[in-house]
């Protein structure tokens, strides 16, 4: 069998399952970590070559790889600091594009806005070169994904014909009233379309704005958003039918009062069946905003009468108490939830992002654009607050590494290695003894605890030793280089554990 060791020299094409083969123990092979415990830093050498022997090999990570370890739902080699700084390195260079993505959408929520409030002919034209540069990008993002992927998921889909959809809407908010204003035929149908479409166009165009976000340090608020909503539609099966009995109740006893929304549905025998039905609709959002505490009950309490007062009662101690409060704890626990797995979530969508942005680079020859073909900084500097950078350099000797006593229950250990990762103190507990520099000794009893020990990512990476390993010394990023790693690069002090 090959050690590990022996691998660095063996180019990444012989290696078993090709250049898309990255497994735990390669990139353990391939990487280097150094301890720096007076600067407080850590240094990670990493060897990004097919072939340790040459120069001009290439690079063994591409997005045939990512998208393998992906599918295979191997996140746990794709947190490897070896991959993370891959990906990392790619992200960087995409931030440009990426901030000039964020910078055109917000800008056409903002014109889409000054459009609504008065158009002219100048804002069609520029809603149109903003919607017509969008579907080119689109198309041929569709066009390079369905030509190289066997298959496309289904969300994918989903988000592809929504594009299609709202920019067709766009297209016809600006331009249908040009056209209708040719004749005046069905002039109610008409304005009930013109009405209708700019809040297609303007909500669509929000929900791409968040959407595009999600890569960003904001994106962690995007995922509260869509959690909370997600607990809402577990909660609604509670929700809407206390909504619609309430709505029904209040409108029984104020019907005959004559003060809107209660107002009698068969009032007016030539009422239609769509008017009746708003006036329905009109008590039920009533009702709905006296849930969430604005209860404005004065015209009901203005009967003077028991049962009305009664209603309001038990409605404010059924909804407004019960049901809100139970709506808000449930979204803190889903918020507290959600930054534990925020990282995880973020690494699931850059990672499909720097895959995308791979394949259009490999497949669209424009000389600017050639991020397939980057040299990969193969030196990471990581300082205890979580500040980084990278460089690239000459690669410390990887023989170097740092020679640890085999423990006696070492065996024991890899036998069992499945199951040492939780500990258990029930009675008696652990006693813990507090020494702190100054002040009086504490002992802490830690009982009925569970502890679960996750395994840091540097952990599996052997330590280089011996004299003049740093090459890395500390240099100050460019602030261009700051807002570049804020922007869309990692928070590597949550991935590394530090």
């Amino acid at each position: 069998m090959t050690d590990l060791k022996d691998q660095e020299g063996i180019p990444l094409s012989n290696m078993p399952g090709g250049s898309t083969d990255l497994t735990l123990e390669f990139c353990h092979a391939r990487s280097r970590v150094q301890h720096l415990d007076q600067e407080e830093r850590m240094i990670f050498y990493f060897d990004y070559r097919k072939d340790s022997t040459s120069e001009s090999s290439g690079e063994c990570i591409d997005w045939r790889s990512l998208r393998r370890l992906k599918v295979q739902n191997k996140w746990g080699v794709l947190r490897h600091p070896y991959i993370l700084n891959y990906i990392n390195e790619r992200l960087i260079d995409c931030a440009i594009f990426y901030t000039m993505h964020i910078i055109a959408f917000f800008l056409f929520l903002l014109l889409l806005s000054w459009h609504i409030f008065s158009r002219t002919i100048f804002k069609d034209w520029l809603v149109t070169i903003f919607v017509a540069v969008f579907s080119i990008f689109m198309l041929t993002k569709g066009s390079v994904k369905a030509r190289i992927s066997r298959s496309v998921s289904f969300w994918f889909v989903v988000a592809y014909v929504f594009n299609l959809l709202t920019y067709a809407a766009t297209l016809a908010y600006v331009w249908l009233p040009t056209i209708f204003s040719f004749d005046d035929y069905h002039q109610q149908v008409k304005n009930i379309v013109l009405w209708f479409l700019p809040i297609i166009a303007i909500i669509s165009a929000w929900m791409n704005f968040l959407y595009i976000l999600r890569k960003s340090p904001y994106g962690i608020y995007i995922f509260m958003m869509v959690r909370i909503l997600r607990s809402f539609g577990h909660i609604a099966t509670i929700w809407i039918p206390t909504l619609i009995a309430f709505s029904f109740a209040f409108h029984l006893i104020m019907r005959d009062s004559g003060i809107e929304p209660w107002i009698k549905v068969d009032n007016d025998p030539n009422s239609t069946f769509v008017e009746k039905l708003f006036v329905i609709l009109q008590a039920v959002t009533k009702t709905s905003t006296m849930m969430i505490g604005e209860v404005d009950a004065n015209d009901i309490l203005g009967t003077k009468q028991w049962i009305p007062s009664i209603l309001v009662l038990a409605f404010e101690i059924i909804t407004v108490i019960l049901l809100m409060n139970l709506m808000v704890s449930l979204a803190v626990g889903d918020v507290s939830d959600l930054r534990n797995s925020a990282q995880d979530k973020l690494l699931r969508i850059k990672v499909n992002y720097i895959i995308e942005a791979l394949q259009l680079s490999e497949n669209i020859d424009i000389s600017l654009c050639r991020l397939h073909e980057k040299q990969t900084n193969n030196i990471l500097v990581v300082d205890s607050t979580g500040h980084y950078y990278t460089t690239h350099g000459t690669l410390p000797d990887f023989s170097a590494t740092a020679s640890r006593p085999k423990s006696p229950y070492a065996d024991i250990l890899d036998e069992y290695s499945n199951r040492s990762y939780q500990l258990t103190f029930v009675d008696p507990g652990m006693r813990v003894r507090v020494a702190p520099l100054i002040g009086r000794n504490r002992g802490v009893l830690f009982k009925n605890i569970s502890a679960r020990l996750i395994e840091t990512a540097e952990s599996g990476i052997a330590e280089l030793t011996g004299p003049n390993t740093s090459q890395a010394p500390y240099e100050e990023p460019s602030y261009c280089l700051q807002f570049k790693q804020w922007i869309i690069g990692f928070d590597m002090k949550a991935f590394l554990d530090l």
